[in-house]
């Protein structure tokens, strides 16, 4: 029975893929190319295609779930403020995480690789989509803390690609540089999947001996000043900051040993 319900989830695990995939090609090469056609205001087309994005996404989690290859929890919902815009912080530990937190919030703006954009089957997409090109970090910090000035809610992954497993989770301080020039209201998601399941350095088709869960913690909105007291200068800013958001995040993980006791105050107060 142990090996029939890996083969069974393997096989669901591949589906899953493949139907991910052919729906990208058919969303990439006719349904966002004709967005262009029949929406020619580049905003409201822009809603369009991050509500379609938002929809597939939460779809192909649902059938995932449906297959049996994995289950998931989503606490702290109550925490988003409607109306509001953040910076949307979190771990990154898996391969799925922004299917995850693009289908809780569609309508946020995502960094996308360049590799991405050039792709000719994915170009439509994005280009609907109007998400962030990820150019040289001047270029791309610009453009980030103008959409977030503007009223765009902005998702961001510190680590800048996924977590090894079994190592310190480390945050690079661009989101971080995004708060303090911005001054962003930021809202910090811890993401958990247990066992491990596609994680950086296995191929999708590893299926752990168990089901992964998903857990997903939406944690409460903090300012720049709930998490960094001292301004001494700009620079000093961005790096506490950055190891404040570490701290946040990776203490809302039960199974990683995170340094509370460095924690400033205001972090602290968030657990309590």
């Amino acid at each position: 029975m142990k090996y029939l319900d890996y083969f069974r989830r393997l096989f669901a695990t591949a589906l899953s893929f493949a139907v991910f995939g052919v729906a990208g090609l058919v969303m990439g090469l006719v349904l966002f190319p004709f967005l262009f056609v029949f929406i020619h205001d580049d905003v409201a087309r822009q809603v369009v295609a991050r509500r379609l994005i938002g929809r597939a996404f939460g779809a192909f989690v649902w059938m995932m779930k449906c297959l049996g290859v994995l289950t998931y929890e989503i606490s702290g919902q109550e925490n988003i403020e409607e109306g509001r815009n953040h910076l949307i912080v979190a771990n990154h530990p898996t391969l799925i995480d922004v299917v995850f937190l693009v289908s809780l919030f569609p309508h946020a703006d995502c960094v996308i690789k360049e590799a991405v954009i050039r792709n000719p089957f994915m170009r439509g997409t994005v280009r609907a989509a109007n998400y962030i090109a990820n150019d040289a970090f001047e270029d791309l910090l610009k453009c980030c803390v103008e959409r977030v000035k503007k009223g765009s809610s902005l998702l961001l992954f510190p680590e800048g690609t996924r977590s090894v497993p079994g190592r310190p989770i480390e945050f690079k301080p661009g989101a971080a540089a995004v708060a303090v020039r911005a001054d962003a209201c930021v809202l910090p998601i811890a993401i958990e999947c247990t066992p491990p399941f596609l994680m950086k350095e296995k191929p999708w088709y590893y299926v752990p001996p168990t089901r992964p869960h998903f857990s997903i913690r939406i944690m409460l909105p903090v300012s720049l000043y709930d998490l960094v007291q001292d301004f001494r200068n700009q620079r000093h800013a961005r790096y506490a900051m950055n190891e404040a958001l570490r701290i946040l995040i990776t203490s809302a993980l039960p199974r990683v040993q995170a340094a509370n006791e460095d924690a400033p105050a205001a972090v602290q107060s968030r657990f309590s």
